[in-house]
């Protein structure tokens, strides 16, 4: 048996709910005494127990289908900094906790903040009086019956009047497991406990204490005085956790039926309608209680509903028919696209930013505004040749880089070294730009990833991605090798990975399984990849032909949350309203049609794979873990 006690009001209390690892003894004889002046109770189905399977008894009562609000106690040990784990607990229903009617898994547990610790000032009523609060998700409903129904105001109306208390716990004789139900008088409501008299023993805590004109729960038991039958009793009040609880309902899949529909993205009336009396972004408002979202600001669209979002990503971080307008520094509201928008591409002159293709009309610092890019300082959201107008963390336009003055950022073109603020200035695969030492992939921003301890332009990606080494491949998830760059001819080269030529699933669409030595196959495409000439769309597993430098290429539309692949760079199209993946300069990057493979680790660096590759034209380059 566990006791929690604290020093409340200068008394010492007992908790109600210490647990009880095994039934007590049966009741002494001749003695019928219970939950104070109470009796067996077979009529509350809503009250159920909550067993711990590794010893502990409370009570809970079922709110909604899948929820049971108990006591934070119940569920969390002493000193702990988060309750016990779902699968610990099993709530039953019926009138005896040892031969229940069902018995239900939790799949979720949820308490109020923070932890506590047995014992003294500082224990049950230094940390836990008054928050005394926990909520256990079932995995499946309880059907058979209705939940109770809680009370939203506060209990300070009840004092002096009639309260039911129910529980499994154990009665004064000793008796414990069976359902007993009792009556008391609300005595006082002091801060978030509402105190009775003696009316709760061990094994009652979590159980409800009930309005007995309405029906509602408006406390939860959490303590008591002395021992079973004197002193008195305290319960937690639930109205001051009500969005604890009301999270908890709509989370388990019911509504909260909390009066009238108000603007907070719930359906307040349980009408199958959210906030249908409040106003859309965009529309004019007076107060934020108006709108979805309860924001109303002063816009240069007017006063009007809004919501914050990323001015660096205009187009995607509000909802359809608005775009993210920038306020200040990183900041920026939804507003309404505008019906006469010009559509100006990049470099025009604009006025505001809606005008803009890319949402984004700035004055970078040379006092000309027009439309740009939107980026952030060092985080290598601008495409080829541009460099970003802004230190740093702050946030302006990306411009054409001879026009920046002082150190490149990352994946800003550079010659040397001491034009990058990081002292490094790399050669990637025909391009040249800034980077900075990493020691993975989470030391560098999206759209980059880690190579030989520097930041790589492209995220690192699997089957049919472009690549230039190994490291710039995801690992093959089939046989938790590292990946492969595969290549054909001078200039094409792309992430694959091996393959069983008899499973027909074996490699993504658009690519075959083709044996490329003995014991030996990878996925390869059947059509043409990013780089590779082309005639037509149908030509390209990108579905997209553009022109090049060199003709027409396949390739793929990018922006700085699209990077191209390694071996890539984002060059804007001519009218500057789009961004294509284009190699960094025409020459060949590899030499020789023939075919060799290193195998690190294996036969030694340059030891070449069977000649039945060179009728494929492949180079695989491979590492071994």
């Amino acid at each position: 048996m566990r006791q929690h006690k604290a020093v409340v009001l200068a008394l010492l209390v007992v908790a109600a709910g210490g647990c009880l690892a095994d039934p007590a003894p049966e009741p002494v004889a001749g003695r019928v005494e219970w939950i104070v002046d109470g009796t067996r109770e077979s009529g509350e189905p809503q009250t159920v127990a909550v067993v711990n399977v590794r010893g502990g008894l409370c009570t809970g009562s079922l709110i909604a289908p899948r929820v049971v609000l108990t006591a934070k106690h119940c569920v969390q040990q002493a000193g702990a900094d988060e309750p016990d784990a779902p699968s610990y607990f099993r709530v039953r229903t019926g009138g005896n906790v040892w031969r229940p009617d069902s018995e239900y898994s939790v799949q979720q547990v949820r308490t109020t903040p923070g932890r506590y610790t047995s014992g003294g000032a500082g224990g049950l009523g230094g940390a836990l009086v008054g928050v005394d609060v926990a909520l256990l998700t079932l995995e499946r409903g309880i059907t058979a019956f209705a939940p109770y129904p809680i009370r939203r105001e506060s209990p300070s109306d009840l004092v002096g009047e009639e309260a039911i208390v129910i529980g499994y716990g154990q009665t004064p004789s000793g008796d414990t497991g069976n359902k007993y139900k009792g009556s008391t008088v609300v005595r006082s409501v002091m801060g978030g406990v509402i105190y009775t008299g003696a009316s709760t023993c061990q094994g009652d805590s979590g159980g409800p204490i009930i309005d007995a004109a309405t029906g509602e729960v408006f406390g939860i038991t959490s303590f008591g005085t002395g021992g079973c039958g004197s002193g008195y009793a305290g319960f937690n009040r639930i109205d001051t956790f009500l969005d604890l609880i009301d999270e908890a309902i709509r989370d388990s899949g019911t509504c909260v039926n909390d009066g009238e529909e108000r603007c907070d993205g719930y359906d307040n009336d349980c009408n199958d309608e959210v906030d249908e009396t409040c106003f859309d972004l965009g529309e004019a408002c007076e107060l934020g209680d108006e709108c979805k979202g309860n924001y109303c600001t002063d816009t240069e669209a007017g006063r009007i509903c809004t919501v914050e979002c990323d001015p660096l990503r205009p187009s995607l971080t509000c909802p359809p028919g608005l775009y993210c307008a920038r306020t200040e520094g990183c900041d920026g509201l939804c507003l309404p696209l505008p019906d006469d928008r010009l559509m100006l591409g990049n470099d025009a002159d604009c006025t505001r930013s809606a005008d803009c293709v890319s949402l984004f009309c700035a004055d970078p610092g040379d006092g000309r505004q027009r439309c740009l890019t939107p980026c952030r300082g060092d985080a290598g959201m601008c495409l080829a040749g541009e460099a970003c107008a802004a230190t740093a963390g702050a946030c302006n336009g990306c411009v054409p880089a001879e026009i920046v003055i002082g150190s490149r950022s990352l994946g800003e073109p550079c010659r040397t070294g001491d034009e990058c603020g990081s002292g490094s200035c790399i050669e990637d695969g025909g391009a040249r730009y800034c980077t900075r030492e990493c020691a993975d992939d989470g030391g560098c921003p999206d759209g980059f990833h880690c190579r030989d301890a520097a930041c790589i332009r492209g995220d690192r990606e699997g089957v049919g991605s472009g690549c230039l080494e190994n490291a710039d491949c995801l690992d093959d998830p089939e046989d938790s090798r590292d990946g492969i760059c595969a290549s054909r001819g001078e200039d094409t080269r792309w992430c694959t990975s091996f393959c069983d030529p008899d499973d027909p699933a074996a490699c993504p669409e658009d690519f075959s399984c083709v044996t490329v030595g003995e014991g030996v196959a990878v996925c390869a495409p059947d059509r043409r990849l990013v780089g590779e000439s082309c005639e037509s769309a149908e030509d390209c597993i990108s579905s997209l032909c553009a022109d090049g430098p060199e003709g027409s290429v396949c390739t793929v539309r990018c922006g700085s949350d699209a990077p191209c692949s390694p071996g890539f760079e984002c060059r804007r199209t001519a009218d500057g309203t789009d961004a294509v993946c284009l190699a960094p300069r025409p020459e060949a990057t590899s030499g020789g049609d023939g075919c060799s493979c290193s195998v690190p680790g294996g036969a030694g660096p340059g030891a070449p794979w069977p000649f039945a590759l060179l009728a494929l034209g492949f180079i695989l380059f491979r590492r071994w873990r």
